[in-house]
C-alpha cells in the first residue's frame, strides 16, 4: 500500500519569514476555533495533513503500460512502425482489444497470420457496427487483395470487403 501526504514545511531562508511549525499551527487554528466570530458561530479549523492510500488494483503499472503500448500502436505509421508497436504490444502480454481502430492497424501487419485473425475480428465487428474509417479499411483490404504472400490472406480481405460494399 502507498500513503502519501502533503509535504512538511519547508525550512525559511534569508529572504523568507520563518515558517511556523506544523503542530504551531494546529494549535492556532484549534484556538481560533474555541473563539466565537461575530455573528456568533464557531469558525471552522482549518484541515491538517491527510494521509491518502494509492489504488491498489494495479500495483505494478501494467494498466498503465498497456495504454502506453496501445496507443503507440494507434498512432504508428506505416507496416514496419505498426508491427513493431504490435509485436511491442505481444511481447508484453497483452491481448488485442477487439476494437475497429486497433483490428485496423493491424490489417498493415507484416505477419498475415495477425491480419487474418484482425480480418476475421473485423468481419464480426461490421456485422454490429458501420466502420469508422471506411475509405482507410478498403485501401487496406484492397492492398491485401492485390499483394498479400498467402492465398487464404487475399481471400479472406476480398471476402471482408464485399461484405463491406453489402
Amino acid at each position: 500500500m502507498i500513503l502519501s501526504a502533503r509535504r512538511p514545511v519547508a525550512p525559511a531562508t534569508q529572504d523568507e519569514p520563518a515558517a511556523p511549525e506544523p503542530d504551531a499551527v494546529a494549535r492556532e487554528a484549534e484556538a481560533e476555533s474555541t473563539v466565537p466570530n461575530e455573528t456568533g458561530e464557531k469558525p471552522r479549523a482549518a484541515r491538517s495533513a491527510r494521509i491518502v492510500s494509492a489504488s491498489v488494483q494495479d500495483p505494478d503499472g501494467r494498466l498503465m503500460e498497456r495504454e502506453k503500448l496501445l496507443g503507440r500502436l494507434l498512432s504508428s505509421q506505416g507496416r514496419g512502425a505498426i508491427t513493431r508497436a504490435a509485436d511491442q504490444f505481444l511481447k508484453a502480454g497483452f491481448d488485442f482489444p477487439v476494437e475497429q481502430p486497433v483490428q485496423l492497424q493491424l490489417l498493415e501487419h507484416l505477419d498475415e497470420t495477425l491480419v487474418r485473425g484482425a480480418i476475421d475480428v473485423l468481419r464480426g465487428i461490421v456485422v454490429k457496427e458501420p466502420p469508422l474509417k471506411r475509405p482507410i479499411f478498403e485501401q487496406r483490404l484492397r492492398r491485401l487483395e492485390d499483394s498479400a504472400e498467402e492465398e487464404s490472406t487475399r481471400s479472406a480481405a476480398s471476402e471482408l470487403r464485399r461484405a463491406l460494399r453489402a
